[in-house]
């Protein structure tokens, strides 16, 4: 049977490929099914494009990832849809549709099914079952029966990621897509997620889809999937999109080095927790071809680190900024502010603290709830938060400071990072390596505009 799948259109001017689709598409394929990939966000398709691709396909189910920041846009899409194919069931899957799938079905009539937690063999499952539309037995989807939402049992895990076949990126010209500063630095990216799930507490993040355990890709694997794609697509680097990259020590030195040993020869980034990195990993990493990490620090006060259950301490951070300057790796440090209980004079600590370990580069944020998350259970306790499907789920944790107070802090935060020496050069030899210098109206100014126009 088919299958189209569509990503979203958004205002966000630097399109990534959606990977989640391209598993689905992937594991459909290698399980005797076909899947097309429409993704709106790069391509921008007038409706009677759309229409007569859907028409000539005939698919037997349509399928939208639903994230949070997003809400407003897919739903407006699953609209448009059934209205012009309502023969057609849409299911909506991805860490908004996981975390209230009830609520979505109760509010979004143009949303027929929703996967819940990772969608591959769930979604092989709905397909064979389109004939009958017999969902009562499959686990990890939630649908209409009459007037009825039904949530069946929890799908499992998938345990040993190596049986899941390469994600499908040939679909999509790869060379539409773009690179967010401060990434691409040689060139088109191959995007890669290594691992599924994470153990850390913070109480901001959402773990719907892939929940607290850790599975993860072998080392092998890995390499062979970047040998797939170096003859298939024209990549110059590999970011690698985990949460916690480094998270299994012993993983990571053994792709390290058979990233050496195979001489894949591509520079590459990823992201991680600053206690999940050592010197001598560091130092394996630049060896094999690192050369940008991403760390979450969050807060300069030990007593906000604690409440945001992030379980690292400040000596963490400075140790693995510093481990990064002295082997010459270039450094992204993400800074929150608005955070729980959290007075004026701590945030002025976590500007004290990025002066002091000077990374490369500087994301600040202000907290906000997302469904899924520990803080969302929290609004009972905090009626000024206002999560709903009028603002897409959305909203800062703290209403007790000035939005633009906040908007105004973060925007200090990045433009004291970069007027300072190691910034200023960093920027310097970013804007001289890339010619991107759409990184001045990305970084800084568009990431707070984006709060506005996405609530």
């Amino acid at each position: 049977m088919k299958v189209v799948l569509i990503n979203p259109p958004s205002q966000y001017s630097r399109p990534v490929p959606s990977l989640g689709l391209a598993y689905l598409a992937g594991y459909l394929k290698a399980n005797n099914h076909d899947a097309i990939i429409m993704d709106l966000w790069v391509e921008p398709l007038s409706d009677q494009i759309v229409i007569d691709r859907i028409s000539r396909y005939n698919p037997a189910l349509i399928g939208v990832p639903l994230f949070t920041t997003l809400y407003h846009e897919t739903v407006k899409l699953a609209a448009k849809l059934k209205k012009l194919f309502p023969s057609i069931p849409i299911i909506a899957g991805g860490p908004h549709a996981s975390a209230l799938p009830k609520e979505l079905l109760e509010q979004e009539k143009c949303i027929d099914l929703v996967a819940i937690g990772e969608g591959e063999i769930t979604l092989v499952e709905v397909i064979e079952s389109m004939i009958t539309r017999d969902f009562e037995q499959i686990k990890g989807i939630a649908f209409r029966k009459r007037s009825e939402v039904i949530v069946n049992s929890h799908r499992e895990q998938i345990r040993d990621l190596d049986v899941l076949p390469f994600p499908d990126l040939e679909q999509v010209d790869i060379r539409k897509y773009k690179s967010s500063p401060p990434y691409g630095w040689y060139g088109l990216p191959l995007m890669m997620i290594t691992s599924r799930g994470c153990p850390g507490r913070c109480i901001f993040c959402c773990k719907s889809v892939f929940g607290n355990s850790l599975k993860t890709y072998s080392a092998e694997r890995i390499v062979k999937e970047i040998q797939h794609w170096k003859c298939r697509l024209p990549i110059k680097e590999i970011r690698f999109y985990d949460d916690d990259f480094t998270l299994s020590k012993k993983r990571i030195f053994k792709l390290c080095d058979l990233l050496i040993e195979e001489r894949i020869n591509l520079p590459w980034s990823c992201t991680t927790r600053v206690d999940y990195l050592t010197k001598e990993l560091l130092a394996k990493m630049k060896k094999a071809g690192l050369y940008l990490i991403s760390l979450g620090v969050e807060s300069g006060s030990e007593r906000v680190l604690k409440s945001l259950r992030k379980d690292y301490r400040i000596e963490h951070i400075r140790n693995a900024f510093k481990w990064c300057n002295e082997l010459n790796i270039a450094t992204l440090g993400y800074f929150l502010v608005g955070n729980p209980d959290e007075t004026v004079e701590e945030m002025k600590l976590t500007l004290k603290l990025q002066k002091e370990i000077a990374p490369s580069f500087s994301g600040w944020g202000i907290l906000e709830v997302f469904p899924g998350s520990p803080l969302f259970e929290q609004p009972r306790r905090h009626p000024d938060i206002k999560l709903n499907r009028e603002n897409g789920y959305r909203d800062f944790y703290r209403k007790d400071i000035e939005e633009k107070y906040l908007r105004n802090f973060c925007l200090k935060g990045m433009v004291k990072n970069y007027l300072s020496v190691n910034g200023a050069k960093s920027m310097t030899k970013y804007l001289c390596k890339t010619r991107n210098f759409s990184i001045l109206k990305d970084h800084l100014w568009l990431k707070f505009n984006n709060y506005t126009t996405n609530r």
